[in-house]
């Protein structure tokens, strides 16, 4: 599968599965049919909340998924009952949705990001230059993914 392209009233869910270490476009400026047809081209999964975007994509044959709660959470554990694994994986910057590359931490410890770490891994997106790393807001994030994978089972 080559990834997902989600609609822009799941641009959140989006973010969360680059988080995730998937492959997940978030086209701006599309109406349905540019999405449908960027769906095809791509071959790309159609993640949607919309009914009759959905109903569109299976129609014309192309891999669709309606998500139904309009809440994070349970958006996500629809998600991991589509197979996605909630374990975070720095795969793709949350913006751009391009790869990152593991990147070696500064060594001035008076740097922000540097003092936060966790730990001393830290990525920067090839495209936007976006640097990521192991902070206090991964450990919430990990907190939750950990939170609903035990509360699910």
């Amino acid at each position: 599968m080559a990834g997902f392209l989600v609609d822009q009233m799941l641009m959140r869910l989006g973010r969360w599965l680059r988080l995730l270490g998937q492959d997940a476009a978030n086209p701006e400026d599309c109406d349905d049919r540019e999405l449908l047809q960027r769906a095809i081209a791509e071959q790309r999964t159609l993640i949607t909340r919309d009914r009759r975007l959905a109903e569109d994509c299976c129609r014309a044959g192309a891999s669709c998924i309606l998500i139904e709660s309009s809440l994070l959470e349970e958006q996500l554990l629809e998600m991991r009952r589509q197979g996605i694994d909630l374990e975070l994986s720095p795969q793709r910057c949350t913006v751009c949705n391009c790869l990152l590359q593991e990147i070696e931490p500064p060594e001035k410890s008076g740097e922000e990001f540097a003092k936060e770490s966790a730990e001393s891994k830290m990525w920067r997106c090839e495209c936007c230059g976006k640097l990521y790393w192991r902070g206090s807001h991964w450990n919430r994030m990990q907190d939750m993914l950990e939170r609903l994978n035990r509360d699910s089972r």
